[in-house]
């Protein structure tokens, strides 16, 4: 097959773009989709291993969010309450109980294997929930857009930068994707292959709603209202409570949620919903949020970085569907993109994870355009993008590509002043991702090869920056030097069986490397403790130790310090120092 010239390349038909998708969508609405071939989801399971797996164990506990997370699982296996979620003393209104009902379900199984203090169980089923997400956009793709383009789609979901990420920390959203999925996935069906399943896909609509809802509140049904919404506006007729079968289905959600909804408003006596929505969600809606407020546009200049390595031909694919979305399949995956990104641009509050919820539309959108490009263009007069806008495409990403590259070498240098050998591996994946990007801007005819030899490069970069560069980076993780500080030289102090004490840092990953019962103080406070023989020591940084020591100078306080910790605080960007500091041994010897 003969690449394209340069006319065919900047030629603007717009009938072809929607060729592909029309095979599938002229089948009979009574023929079922092709039997369920294992090797597709064989090569799913493999891809998700290997790039999910690695750092799984070898991470430390990450702060904030994973750390609370955790931590507050790990007090309601402590305590037996699993209806309540507290952060040590204090009540944790902010999410939904359905993840920590997972972590705990998976430390209670993989105790025995793990030990006590092991973080990697509380993040299996972030593990599953990533997996769970790719097989299922596979899953629902294949009968509408071909198995090839399906297969595609998942592997670019799978690869991405952000769902990689989220499948090795201990919080919400890799799991909530395999709900959005589902109930997404469940609503395509029904509105595109209405005949097919109708009662079966409709229950799973209603019970990944539901499930959704205990993981993390709203998102999963704001996602489906919005898609019902555009694709009434875009001029279809349908009736939603009867296509989707709400008068079955919507009980069995709340069969599924109201338990839960009804203990945690008699426990908290209705506090957990009042201060859920009035010191979380509204915050969020009306301005940045603890400092994570952006302009709109943020997740559009983002997702270069986070929808990597997909991101070469996201955008030329976004632009391909737009202009087919007369399309029934294609304005269904605009519809669950678009407005829903539009609403996460405008509200005030802005991380990177918000959007995950709509990549696998938009790894969907990018597959079809790649198997669309490969499969007609040798046939066919088709839209492809023009070779000047690839170039820039190519030459944009290519720099985010080097740029995650150098991130990964220069953060040993930057920040433990030595050479990371392993870090030459991600170099190596990046500069084949680059070299892969130049053949697919020169032969989109063999596009859809092209980008899974990217998929395949990606292996080389993120997942060994997860699991041999990032944990060997010892500023990172000052909680961990804190720990192998208090094993080596505290054990004197820690003899007593008395908590330890943090002032200055706060950080959640000390409590769940600590215990429960440690305890977050102001310098006064930690000193007086100190000084009463209620604490055996304290974690203080480096900018709270004077008024620390003028304190306990005035309690007759004398202290030893064991050792400092230097490095960086994830949560703050900025370096610390952290002193570990006990009673004199002449004093902790008094009776």
């Amino acid at each position: 097959m003969r690449p394209p010239s340069d006319s065919s390349l900047a030629c603007d038909s717009t009938d072809a773009f929607g060729a592909y998708t029309r095979t599938a969508m002229d089948r009979p609405p009574s023929q079922p989709p092709a039997s369920l071939r294992p090797w597709p989801t064989i090569l799913l399971m493999l891809l998700c291993a290997m790039l999910y797996l690695p750092g799984l164990f070898a991470l430390p506990v990450v702060d904030r969010d994973e750390a609370r997370f955790v931590q507050a699982t790990r007090q309601m296996i402590e305590s037996g309450d699993f209806v309540t979620i507290r952060f040590q003393q204090e009540p944790r209104h902010k999410k939904p109980v359905g993840i920590h009902w997972a972590q705990a379900s998976a430390v209670r199984v993989l105790r025995p294997v793990a030990g006590e203090q092991a973080i990697w169980p509380y993040r299996v089923p972030s593990l599953i929930g990533a997996t769970l997400a790719v097989w299922l956009l596979y899953f629902f793709l294949r009968s509408l857009a071909g198995e090839g383009a399906a297969l595609l789609a998942g592997a670019l979901l799978a690869s991405s930068v952000l769902l990689t990420a989220e499948a090795h920390l201990a919080t919400t959203d890799a799991l909530l994707l395999a709900t959005v999925v589902a109930a997404q996935g469940s609503l395509m069906r029904r509105l595109l292959q209405p005949e097919q399943h109708p009662l079966g896909y409709s229950l799973l609509f209603w019970m990944a709603q539901a499930l959704g809802v205990l993981i993390k509140g709203p998102i999963v049904p704001l996602a489906s209202i919005l898609t019902l919404a555009a694709w009434r506006l875009s001029g279809s007729r349908f009736r939603p409570l009867s296509l989707l079968h709400a008068w079955t289905g919507l009980p069995i959600a709340l069969m599924i949620v109201l338990p839960w909804v009804v203990a945690v408003t008699r426990a908290t006596g209705g506090s957990f919903f009042t201060d859920a929505l009035a010191g979380d969600l509204f915050p969020k809606l009306i301005s940045g949020q603890e400092s994570h407020g952006f302009p709109p546009g943020y997740y559009l200049l983002l997702v270069t970085v986070t929808f990597w390595p997909g991101s070469l031909l996201a955008g030329f694919a976004f632009i391909g569907a737009w202009r087919r979305k007369g399309d029934p399949f294609t304005r269904f995956l605009l519809t669950w993109l678009v407005p829903t990104w539009v609403v996460f641009e405008l509200v005030p509050t802005k991380l990177p994870h918000y959007v995950l919820p709509l990549y696998p539309a938009l790894a969907a959108l990018t597959a079809i355009a790649a198997v669309h490009w490969t499969t007609l263009s040798g046939s066919e007069r088709v839209e492809l993008p023009r070779r000047r806008s690839l170039a820039i495409g190519w030459v944009i990403w290519s720099l985010v590509t080097l740029a995650l590259a150098a991130v990964i070498v220069g953060l040993p240098l930057a920040l433990d002043g030595r050479f990371e050998p392993w870090s030459l591996l991600p170099v190596v994946g990046a500069l084949l991702s680059v070299g892969v990007g130049v053949a697919i801007i020169r032969r989109l005819d063999a596009a859809v090869a092209m980008l899974m030899a990217m998929v395949l490069s990606s292996v080389l970069v993120v997942p060994p920056a997860l699991s041999l560069v990032l944990p060997r980076v010892e500023a990172l993780w000052p909680t961990r030097g804190v720990v192998r500080l208090i094993e080596s030289e505290g054990q004197a102090a820690s003899a007593s069986g008395l908590p330890w004490a943090a002032v200055g840092d706060h950080e959640p990953s000390l409590v769940f490397a600590l215990g429960t019962d440690m305890q977050l103080l102001g310098p006064a406070r930690a000193a007086e403790a100190l000084a009463a023989g209620q604490m055996c020591g304290v974690i203080i940084e480096r900018s709270a130790r004077e008024p620390f020591e003028d304190r306990g100078r005035a309690l007759g306080l004398t202290v030893e310090t064991i050792g400092t910790v230097r490095g960086v605080l994830i949560s703050k960007g900025h370096r610390v120092e952290l002193d570990v500091v006990t009673r004199a041994a002449a004093q902790r010897a008094e009776p």
